[in-house]
């Protein structure tokens, strides 16, 4: 997104241009990586590998800049983060039945304040 500041003058995206792929040339990893996703319950984690095929085509046919994908997240250590991430639920609770977020905080209670004395 660009922002426009008060001069009027956009600003440049911080990785350069996102082109349009108009000819098509990497539909087949991009359908994959969708594919992906939907099989996947959107699970981003499981889809990592068809993710970095389809930037790496990006690359290839020069419709992004050439950054090493380590660089954009594609290291080892993301991978587990990534699935980590995925995974996260507080110990398992989440995924139970009759969860309720923010249960395992404890709370301080305080004496009410009236607005209206």
């Amino acid at each position: 997104m660009n922002h426009v500041s008060k001069s009027g003058q956009t600003k440049p995206p911080e990785k350069g241009a996102f082109p349009l792929d108009r000819n098509h040339e990497c539909d087949e990893p991009k359908a994959n990586f969708l594919n992906c996703l939907k099989q996947n319950k959107s699970d981003h984690s499981a889809c990592r590998q068809f993710s970095k095929d389809y930037l790496a085509c990006r690359q290839d046919k020069e419709l992004m800049d050439k950054t090493p994908l380590n660089k954009l997240g594609f290291t080892p250590e993301d991978d587990k983060k990534a699935k980590n991430a995925s995974q996260n639920d507080f110990n398992g609770l989440k995924n139970k039945e009759e969860f309720v977020s923010g249960n395992h905080i404890q709370r301080v209670s305080k004496p009410a304040t009236s607005w209206f004395k």
